[in-house]
C-alpha cells in the first residue's frame, strides 16, 4: 500500500509540472504519450486502492453493527461474567417511512464524502417533539450501516439509559473490566475512556445519541456543552461522526455562528433544525398511510396544513383514517375532508405555516385533538378500555415498556380494567398500534420480548387528563404494583437478570420521581415504590454503575426517614447501602466512617447478634482495611467470625466470605504464612459447599497460591498458578484481567523458583497483551513492564527496560476487582 502511495505522489507531481511547464531535463518526460500513460495508470491505481479500502473497512465491521453480544465482567467477583445489558443496534427504518427529509439525510451521509471532509463531525438535529428527529437519525444510521460504517445507538432519555448505553459502548470497543470499573468510579471518567477508544478506531464509525432533551446529562456538572469535556466532544478525524437528537436548540446551550445555508455551527459542531413538513410533503405522508381512496391530493394537502405539518400528528391521522376505512366504523372520519371537519369542530385554532413552524403549545394541542379522534374511533369499535390502557402506559418512563408487565389479573383486580383477559389486552394493544399511538416491537434476544413504545409527545398528552381528573396517583399505584409483581423473584445480584433490569430501571426511577412530586401520594405507595427502587439501585451497583447506585440510595434515605422514622429497620438498611456504594464508588474512608456511625444504632435497634448488625460489622472491617488499616480490619474480622459462625452456621456462604476476608487482611497486615494456612483450610470447604469452579472458590485458589509464594515457597505457588491458569482462561476468557493477573503471578513464581529466563519469556508475551487490553499506563501493565525488566536483568540477556514509572507489584486480588470476596449483602 505504501508503494502505491509513493507512485501516486510521483505521478501527481509530474502532472503538476506539466500544468506549470516545469519539466525536468530528461528527454522521455517530454513525450505526451509517456506522460499521459503514467497519469492514466495512476488514476487506475487510485480506483483500485479505493475499492480495496472499502472492502477492508467492510471486513472490519462486524455483521449487524452492534448486534453481536459480548460479555463484560462482574466487578465484585473475580471470575464471573455477565451478559451485555444494552443493545446498541440502531432501530430499523426504511426510506418509505420518511418524507421531506431527503436533503437533511443527504447532508448527514455526505459527511463521509470528499466534499464533507472539512465540515464539523458533530451534528445536532434539534426541533420540537413529534418533528421526526429520531426518524431522520434512524434513516441516516441505516444508510451508513449499509455503506460499511460501524454504527452505535444510545438513548439519552434518562441518565440511567445514557450511563448504561455508554458503558456497553466501552465494552464493545474492547475496554477491560478494570478500565470500566475505574472509569465509572469517582476517580475516573467514563467519557474519557469511551472517547479515547473511539479516537483509536481505524474504521469509519457513527455514534447516535438520541432524545438528549436534557443536555445537562451530557456534561460534567455546571459545564456548558460547548466545553466539549462530557459525552459530546470534538471528533478529531474524518473516520468518526456523532449525531445527536434533542429538543434543545437554545443558543445559550449551543453558542453558534450562522452557516450560509441556514445551519448553525460552533467551532466543532453544527446544528440542523428539523422543521415542520411542507403541505406537499405532509400530504404525501397522509396518502402513504390512508391511500388515495381517502381523498384527493388537494384534500390531503388541506388536512396537512390543518395539522401544521407535524409529522407525528400526520402519521396518527393517516393511520386512524386507514383503520376507519378497513373496519367501516360508522360516525368516524374515513376521508381527509371528514377528518379535517372533525378537527374544526373542536376549539383548537387552526395552526398555520406562515410563521415558519408550529409552536410547542400548538403542537401539543394538535396532538391532543388527533389523539382524541383516534381514541373516539376505538370507542366506537367497542374498545373504550384502550383510552385507559394508553393513560396507564403514559405513567411509565420515556423508554420501551415490556408488555409482560401488563398482567391482566393485576389490572383487573385494580378495577382500572375490569374483566380484562390476556386476549382482550392483546386486542387493545394492537388497536392502539393500528391508530399510531403505540409502537410494538420485539427484541432480538434468545427469548424475544415484546416492547411497547409511546412517542414522548403522546405520553405527555396522555398524562394531562390524569392531572386534571385527580387520578394520577391511582394510575401510578397500579403501575408500581405491576412492576413489584414482575420483580418479586428477580434477583438483582444474578447477572442473567440484568438485561431485564436494564429495561425496567428507567421506569422504576421515573415512578419514584412522580410519586415523590405528587402531593396526594399515599405513604403505602411511597414505600412500595421505594422498595422497588431499592432493587433497581442494587442492580445498578452490581452491574458496575456504582455512582448511580450510591445516588439512588441517597435519594431514598430521606423518604424512608420521613415516612418510617430514622431508626426503622428499612431506613437503617438504606443507610447501610448508601455507605456500601459510597465505598464502591471510590471513597473507602467515607464508607468506613458511615459504617462506624451506623453500627451502634443497629446494635441498639436490632441487637448485637442480629444478622444485619453483623453484616454492618463485616462491612465496617472491610472498608477499614480498604482505607489503609489492614491490621484493624484483621482484628475486627477475627472478633466477628466466631459470632457469625454461631448465628449463621459454620458453612454459611457469608461465613466463608468472612473467613476469606480475614485471611486476606492477615496477609495484608504482614503474615503471609498465616494467610496461607487459612486459605488452605478454606479451599476444600468452598469446593464442597459452592463447587470447584464457583467464582468464590476460584478466588480462594488464587489467593492461596499468592500467599504460598509470599510465605517463601515460590515453587509451590508456581505449580498452583499453573493449575489455575487454564481454569480461568476457560471460565472468564484468555484476556480477562483476572486471567492476565494469574499469568503475571505465574511468571513471577517461575522466576522466583529459579528460572529467570522462563519468567522473562512469559512476561514478554504478556506485556503487549496488557498494553492492548488494559492500556500502556495502567498500573497492572506497569507491574508487568517492571517485572519484565527485572527478570531480563536476572537472566542476563539484555539491559532492563526503562520503566515508565516506579510500580511495585500489587499483592491484592485480580485487577479491576476488590480484594477477595467483597462481603455478601443482605439488603
Amino acid at each position: 500500500m505504501a508503494a502505491v502511495v509513493v507512485v501516486l505522489t510521483a505521478a501527481l507531481g509530474m502532472a503538476t509540472n506539466i500544468g506549470t511547464g516545469m519539466l525536468p531535463a530528461w528527454r522521455w518526460v517530454h513525450s505526451p504519450t509517456v506522460i499521459w500513460s503514467v497519469v492514466a495508470t495512476s488514476v487506475l491505481l487510485l480506483m483500485v486502492l479505493a475499492v480495496i479500502q472499502q472492502r477492508v473497512a467492510s471486513t472490519d465491521t462486524p455483521p449487524g453493527l452492534g448486534a453481536t453480544v459480548r460479555h463484560i465482567f462482574v466487578p465484585r467477583r473475580a471470575a464471573a461474567t455477565r451478559p451485555a445489558i444494552a443493545s446498541l443496534r440502531p432501530p430499523q427504518v426504511t426510506d418509505r417511512d420518511i418524507r421531506g427529509r431527503d436533503r437533511l439525510v443527504d447532508q448527514m451521509t455526505a459527511l463521509y464524502s470528499w466534499r464533507g471532509r472539512h465540515r464539523p463531525r458533530v451534528n445536532v438535529l434539534h426541533g420540537m417533539g413529534g418533528a421526526g428527529k429520531t426518524t431522520v437519525a434512524q434513516l441516516v444510521a441505516g444508510r451508513l450501516t449499509r455503506a460499511g460504517v460501524r454504527v452505535w445507538w444510545v438513548s439519552a432519555a434518562t441518565a440511567t439509559q445514557l450511563d448504561t448505553g455508554m458503558r456497553q459502548l466501552a465494552v464493545e470497543l474492547g475496554a477491560s473490566a478494570a478500565d470500566i470499573e475505574h472509569a465509572w468510579s469517582d476517580t475516573g471518567s467514563g467519557p474519557d475512556l469511551v472517547w479515547g477508544m473511539l479516537d483509536q478506531l481505524t474504521q469509519r464509525w457513527l455514534l447516535v445519541i438520541d432524545n438528549a432533551d436534557d443536555t445537562r446529562l451530557l456534561t460534567p456538572p455546571d459545564e456548558p456543552v460547548a466545553a466539549g469535556r462530557g459525552w459530546i466532544r470534538p471528533v478529531p478525524h474524518r473516520r468518526g461522526l456523532l449525531l445527536l437528537t434533542t429538543r434543545d436548540g437554545d443558543p445559550a446551550t449551543w453558542p453558534a455562528a450562522r452557516y450560509h445555508d441556514g445551519g448553525d455551527r460552533g467551532g466543532w459542531y453544527r446544528l440542523h433544525p428539523v422543521e415542520m413538513l411542507t403541505p406537499a410533503d405532509g400530504a404525501a405522508v397522509l396518502l402513504d398511510h390512508a391511500g388515495a381512496a381517502a381523498g384527493t391530493v388537494e384534500q390531503a394537502t388541506a388536512l396537512a396544513e390543518r395539522l401544521g405539518g407535524l409529522p407525528l400528528a400526520l402519521g396518527i391521522a393517516g393511520q386512524t383514517i386507514s383503520q376507519v376505512r378497513r373496519t367501516g366504523v360508522a360516525g368516524s372520519p374515513a376521508t381527509f375532508a371528514g377528518y379535517r371537519t372533525a378537527l374544526d369542530t373542536g376549539d383548537t385554532p387552526t395552526p398555520t405555516l406562515a410563521a415558519g413552524a408550529l409552536s410547542e403549545a400548538q403542537a401539543r394541542r394538535t396532538i391532543d385533538q388527533t389523539w382524541e379522534l383516534s381514541l373516539d374511533l376505538l370507542d366506537t369499535r367497542g374498545l373504550p378500555q384502550a383510552r385507559i390502557l394508553l393513560r396507564l402506559l403514559a405513567t411509565f418512563a420515556d423508554a420501551p415498556i415490556p408488555t409482560h408487565l401488563l398482567d391482566p389479573t393485576t389490572l383487573a383486580a385494580a378495577a382500572l380494567l375490569p374483566n380484562l383477559t390476556g386476549e382482550r389486552l392483546a386486542t387493545l394493544l394492537q388497536a392502539l398500534t393500528g391508530v399510531g399511538l403505540v409502537t410494538l416491537e420485539q427484541t432480538q434476544r434468545s427469548t424475544p420480548v415484546t416492547l411497547a413504545r409511546l412517542h414522548p409527545l403522546v405520553r405527555d398528552t396522555s398524562r394531562r387528563p390524569l392531572h386534571t381528573t385527580q387520578r394520577h396517583t391511582t394510575y401510578l399505584a397500579v403501575s408500581i404494583t405491576l412492576l413489584l409483581k414482575n420483580t418479586t423473584n428477580l434477583d438483582a445480584d444474578n447477572p442473567t437478570t440484568w438485561p431485564i433490569w436494564q429495561t425496567l430501571a428507567p421506569h422504576t426511577t421515573d415512578l419514584l420521581s412522580q410519586a415523590t412530586t405528587q402531593p396526594d401520594t399515599s405513604d403505602e405507595t411511597l414505600i412500595d415504590v421505594c422498595g422497588l427502587t431499592q432493587k433497581t439501585a442494587r442492580y445498578l451497583g452490581e452491574a458496575g454503575l456504582h455512582q448511580s447506585a450510591r445516588d439512588l440510595f441517597a435519594e431514598l434515605l430521606p423518604i424512608y426517614e420521613r415516612v418510617l422514622g430514622v431508626e426503622h429497620p428499612d431506613t437503617l438498611a438504606t443507610r447501610h447501602n448508601v455507605a456500601r456504594w459510597i465505598g464502591a464508588a471510590g471513597d473507602p474512608a467515607g464508607a468506613r466512617d458511615l459504617f462506624a456511625e451506623l453500627l451502634p444504632i443497629r446494635e441498639q435497634v436490632l441487637g448485637v447478634e442480629h444478622p444485619d448488625t453483623l453484616d454492618t460489622r463485616n462491612h465496617h472491617a472491610y472498608w477499614l482495611g480498604k482505607a489503609g488499616d489492614p491490621a484493624s480490619a484483621r482484628d475486627l474480622l477475627a472478633e466477628l467470625l466466631p459470632i457469625y459462625e454461631r448465628v449463621l452456621g459454620v458453612e454459611h456462604p457469608e461465613i466463608l466470605a468472612t473467613r476469606h476476608n480475614l485471611a486476606h487482611w492477615i496477609g495484608a497486615a504482614g503474615d503471609p504464612a498465616g494467610a496461607r494456612d487459612l486459605f488452605a483450610e478454606l479451599l476444600p470447604i468452598r469446593e464442597r459447599v459452592l463447587g470447584v469452579e464457583h467464582p468464590d472458590t476460584v478466588t480462594t485458589r488464587y489467593d492461596l497460591a499468592r500467599s504460598i509464594g509470599a510465605a517463601g515457597d515460590p515453587a509451590g505457588a508456581r505449580d498452583l498458578f499453573a493449575e489455575l491458569l487454564p481454569i480461568r482462561e476457560r471460565l472468564v476468557g484468555v484476556e480477562h484481567p483476572d486471567t492476565l493477573d494469574t499469568r503475571h503471578n505465574l511468571a513471577r513464581s517461575i522466576g522466583a523458583a529459579g528460572d529467570p529466563a522462563g519468567a522473562r519469556d512469559l512476561l514478554a508475551e504478556l506485556l503487549p497483551i496488557r498494553e492492548r487490553v488494559q492500556g500502556v499506563e495502567h498500573p497492572d501493565t506497569l507491574d508487568t513492564r517492571h517485572n519484565l525488566a527485572h527478570w531480563r536483568e536476572q537472566a542476563g540477556t539484555r539491559p532492563a527496560l526503562p520503566p515508565l514509572r516506579t510500580a511495585a507489584h500489587r499483592p491484592a486480588a485480580g485487577p479491576g476487582t476488590p480484594p477477595p470476596d467483597t462481603p455478601n449483602h443482605a439488603q
